[in-house]
């Protein structure tokens, strides 16, 4: 799907609230509990989430309840609501849905600029509950420790309203009491009655392929501009050995074609009733698209009703003509295909099953398709990686370069994008390290080298180490967390605060190790994911013993 900058400096609220469409039941109503969904990062990232989107749609379904939006701030003022710009601080519970670990960063911000004390154990009743939802339950979320009150784990379109029920019959009690019945909610974790996250199983909602994540909430002003975000699947079948959503998330679970076009369908008669332009883009998000049964059936159904379609997730080793044809008369004009890594080897070691023909052949669809732009995604430090890996992965581009500009008869763009390897809690690669900053920039530096005529991005070291960071560690990472949050850079912020960066990113852990998230004593290692991970030691040792016989 293509992407919509957003500047820093756009349009006011005013501007931004006349410019949106609702649909269904997701405005605003009078309560007499007053909650903020708050955001940890721009309106724009905000309103692109699906998971924000729907939990806000949940509370606002709640009778009684006034669900107000909140962002990250500017400025010195006091953090305040977007629809009323009441101050946040005067709310009965301040919601966060939180994706992504360098969010926590803007977390701490935005309770900083709400005047509310990070420490929970400082606030008192006059203070708004803290609550944590979103993504990062599903992996680590020990880091917020010390600023959550409470933090609903896993899915959360039935746990949130559990919560604001009992936060209802609630009201009037010490806020110390309101915390304690908190965990009485399967799946809410409560820092001050639980020793880690590990000790609460994590919530799953199976009903999501009739009732998917939604955006009921269009803007121009957005990641997506103007585009109907639709999930058509949860989780993943697969178990590539760095990836979360095949190992940490629950089931895969699919949305049927049908009711995917009676979706969009219902937008578009809404969009008619009220007089507004008709929605004519369909974003279809799912971590895999080919393994959707219905994939090619839903595509050409939206298709040949009128609608744009975009997907977030292609696998090179299963591009079918059709689709791509589809993608391509939508408007996407650059494709992205993730061979992850440039060798067979180590793709193998990874459980990436895409073999070098099989991406040569996905290649040639592109180009049969029309598409003129191909980007091309790898990691570099990934476990047992080495130097003829990196050396398959210039080669293995530059192949893909000379095969795509021969199949599509004249000019076009190539771009390797490189992505330091980073190790996420719940996965088969939890326990490897990630390589020093010093040495993927050489790395990447090397590549760039040998790849003429094709651009090389890189993202930034500060956004992959902070994540490394707060990926791994718990809650000691506060006073880490809130130097960054203060403006200093994650080096700098890990002197100050004496961070073992040696021990906690850059050195292989062993087995034994409880991470931060894990019950202490107990399931200190996941079964599953130990055992790919030794699987994966075993196939590197076989696999370079053979190279050097």
């Amino acid at each position: 799907m293509r992407r919509r900058s957003n500047q820093s400096r756009g349009p006011s609220r005013r501007q931004l609230i006349d410019s949106e469409r609702l649909y269904g039941d997701i405005r605003l109503s009078e309560g007499a509990v007053s909650v903020g969904l708050a955001y940890p990062n721009r309106y724009g990232v905000g309103m692109a989430n699906l998971g924000y989107q729907t939990i806000l749609h949940r509370l606002r379904s709640i009778p009684g309840v006034s669900a107000e939006r909140v962002f990250q701030g500017e400025g010195e003022g006091p953090l305040k609501t977007f629809e009323t710009q009441k101050p946040v601080g005067g709310l009965d519970a301040i919601l966060f849905s939180v994706s992504f670990e360098n969010d926590y960063v803007n977390l701490v911000r935005m309770l900083a600029q709400a005047r509310i004390p990070l420490d929970r154990e400082e606030r008192d009743d006059r203070h708004p509950m803290i609550v944590v939802g979103g993504a990062i339950t599903f992996l680590n979320p020990e880091p917020l420790r010390k600023y959550a009150d409470v933090m609903l784990m896993g899915e959360g379109e039935e746990i949130v309203c559990e919560y604001i029920d009992r936060m209802r019959s609630d009201r009037g009690e010490a806020r110390a009491e309101r915390v304690k019945r908190a965990g009485a909610i399967a799946g809410a974790y409560v820092p001050a009655l639980h020793r880690c996250a590990g000790e609460v199983e994590r919530r799953s909602y199976m009903a999501m392929k009739h009732d998917p994540a939604l955006t009921r909430i269009l803007t121009p002003h957005s990641e997506f501009s103007d585009t109907l975000l639709m999930e058509i699947s949860r989780g993943c079948p697969r178990r590539c050995r760095f990836c979360t959503v095949g190992s940490a998330f629950p089931k895969f679970r699919m949305l049927p074609a049908d009711e995917a076009v009676a979706i969009a369908e219902r937008f578009r008669a809404e969009d008619v009733a009220a007089g507004r332009r008709p929605v004519s883009k369909v974003g279809l998000v799912t971590a895999a698209f080919f393994d959707h049964i219905e994939s090619e059936r839903m595509a050409e159904m939206l298709f040949t009703r009128g609608f744009e379609i975009g997907a977030s997730s292609v696998r090179v080793d299963q591009l079918t003509l059709p689709l791509l044809e589809y993608l391509r008369k939508s408007g996407l004009q650059a494709l992205t295909i993730a061979p992850e890594a440039g060798t067979e080897r180590l793709r193998r070691i990874i459980a990436k099953e895409a073999t070098d023909e099989k991406i040569m052949a996905g290649v040639s669809k592109v180009a049969a398709a029309g598409f003129r732009s191909l980007r091309i995604y790898y990691m570099v430090g990934l476990p047992f990686e080495t130097e003829d890996d990196r050396a398959g992965l210039v080669s293995e581009a530059m192949r893909i370069r000379s095969h795509f500009y021969n199949e599509i008869n004249g000019s076009g763009r190539v771009t390797v994008s490189l992505h330091p390897f980073v190790p996420k809690p719940r996965t088969s690669f939890q326990w490897s390290a990630m390589r020093e900053p010093k040495d993927i920039k050489k790395i990447v530096l090397e590549i760039r080298k040998q790849l003429p005529g094709i651009r090389v991005k890189c993202p930034s070291h500060k956004d992959v180490y902070l994540e490394g960071i707060l990926a791994r560690g718990g809650e000691e990472l506060a006073p880490f967390l809130e130097s960054v949050a203060a403006g200093s850079n994650w080096q700098a912020a890990a002197r100050e605060t004496n961070l073992p960066l040696e021990e906690l990113i850059y050195s292989d852990r062993p087995g034994e190790t409880a991470f931060p998230w894990e019950m202490e004593g107990k399931d200190r290692v996941d079964r599953v994911n130990w055992r790919e991970f030794q699987r994966a030691s075993d196939l590197n040792v076989t696999e370079v013993s053979q190279v050097h016989e």
